[in-house]
């Protein structure tokens, strides 16, 4: 495989230093393990750490190598390990916001093309879940696709139903619907994946996504899959790392471990994006700054009113936009307000001891 096909296009070749080219191997990283990756330059595949350095001069995680990142390795030959000298920029980057007050970002995986965005049609379907993917996506800059798996558990009128409630939810959004256990759908799925393109498949665990990329690579046994409860629809993590997988047709597949926690978002163009509906609307509401809930001349509340909004949708706007105006505090703004919660809680507990004769 060579570079191009390994992903390698013009965007990233314009930054390449020709005086470093005798010295230096492009490679992309395939996955990240504790204290090394794996880099790949299309042919073979090495361990590599990143120099001192480039560890130092970081500003923060998402400056450290990730899946699908391109890399520029000095020593990539050598019996031991190869160094990560340089990561380019990248196209694109599929992060996270990690659980807790502090802002802190997972960074999940970099240079995707498009994101299928996983959820099964049995126990563990929720569409709110989804739709919060679909804003995660929409903000990376990444093209999102819907995939609903298990549709065999539905008769062709029950499928019929839920596309339509995602359309109404996702009116932008491309869905396909399909099985892994009767393969109905199964192939007009794996015909997305085209040669010389990277995706990643999220989703919860236990949505199938390990199943579907055994059925991509032609091998049931190719990855290790777990089984679902019965109870609610979940699945135990079996993927417990991210790699880069090459498919046999070219296509390239970064494989990641389920999510269910998406933590806080700071996503404002993802949402603008993904409720692109709701945010055209708003240029009608009376008032410029219009939070759209119980304001006087707001017309996105007369939108859900009149049936013309989804109730469900509208309040699961309000909900992220919420999320992400707490996001854009201030850390100062937010330790200011850990302060006031404290001193509140210290005062409410001196009044109890004072009323219990302390």
């Amino acid at each position: 495989m060579t570079l191009e096909e390994f992903g390698f296009s013009p965007w990233f070749r314009d930054q390449l230093d020709p005086a470093n080219a005798a010295s230096l191997t492009v490679a992309r990283v395939t996955a990240v393990h504790k204290g090394a990756c794996e880099v790949s330059d299309g042919e073979t595949t090495r361990e590599a750490k990143t120099t001192g350095r480039l560890r130092h001069r970081a500003k923060s995680k998402l400056d450290y190598p990730t899946v699908g990142d391109w890399v520029l390795i000095k020593d990539f030959d050598h019996e031991d390990f190869g160094t990560i000298q340089t990561v380019l920029k990248r196209k694109s980057e599929l992060k996270r916001k990690t659980a807790g007050r502090t802002v802190r970002y997972q960074l999940i995986s970099s240079n995707i093309d498009t994101a299928f965005i996983m959820q099964t049609l049995g126990p563990g379907y929720n569409l709110q879940r989804m739709e919060r993917y679909l804003v995660m996506v929409n903000e990376s800059g990444i093209e999102p696709v819907v995939l609903l798996s298990k549709r065999d558990l539905l008769t062709d009128i029950e499928l019929e139903e839920v596309v339509a409630e995602v359309h109404m939810r996702m009116p932008n959004a491309r869905i396909y619907a399909f099985s892994n256990t009767d393969r109905n759908g199964l192939e007009e799925v794996m015909n997305l994946f085209q040669p010389g393109q990277t995706y990643c498949i999220i989703g919860s665990s236990g949505v199938g996504k390990t199943t579907l990329l055994n059925n991509l690579l032609g091998d049931e046994d190719a990855l290790f899959t777990l089984p679902v409860r019965d109870k609610d629809g979940k699945g135990l993590h079996s993927t417990t790392w991210r790699e880069l997988i090459a498919l046999d047709n070219g296509a390239l597949v970064v494989d990641t471990p389920g999510m269910r926690e998406l933590g806080q978002l700071d996503v404002n163009e993802g949402i603008n994006e993904t409720f692109d509906d709701i945010t055209a609307l708003s240029s009608q509401c009376r008032f410029n700054d219009c939070s759209h809930v119980g304001t006087l001349g707001c017309a996105v509340i007369e939108a859900v009113e009149a049936g013309e909004i989804p109730e469900a949708r509208y309040n699961n706007f309000v909900r992220l936009m919420k999320e992400a105006a707490f996001h854009d505090q201030s850390m100062l703004e937010k330790r200011d307000q850990d302060k006031k919660l404290s001193r509140f809680h210290r005062s409410v507990q001196g009044n109890n001891r004072k009323r219990k004769g302390y």
